[in-house]
């Protein structure tokens, strides 16, 4: 009976993990989304906006983008940026944790232009 017991908290335990680990998964999803500025190694990013709407704010500084907010902005860490510049629309793939502060930052394992 203890033997029983002692299978299904083990079971219980390991769907808890299993699925508390699933939401790590979230950024293996690609994201895309318009270079505002390049700056030392990484890219501000901003998604979730159409080609009309970049052209509307591409002029403004991205601190007074930063200062407004509104916007869905990332500051994305990449080794190879040399190809990429102002403007470009890219889509990238996150490696590791994303630090929630406005805006966001990450490290990308991969970045492409579209």
């Amino acid at each position: 009976m203890k033997a029983m017991q002692f299978f299904i908290l083990l079971l219980v335990a390991i769907s808890v993990i299993v699925i508390g680990c699933t939401g790590k998964l979230e950024n293996s999803s690609s994201k895309e989304g318009y270079i505002l500025e390049k700056k030392g190694g990484r890219i501000l990013v901003v998604q979730d906006i159409s080609q009309e709407r970049y052209n509307d704010i591409k002029d403004v500084s991205s601190e007074a983008l930063i200062d407004q907010s509104g916007l869905k902005l990332i500051w994305v860490t990449y080794e190879k940026l040399d190809q990429f510049q102002k403007g470009d629309h890219v889509v990238f793939w996150l490696d590791g944790p994303v630090a929630e502060s406005y805006p966001e930052q990450g490290k990308a394992k991969k970045v492409e232009a579209r």
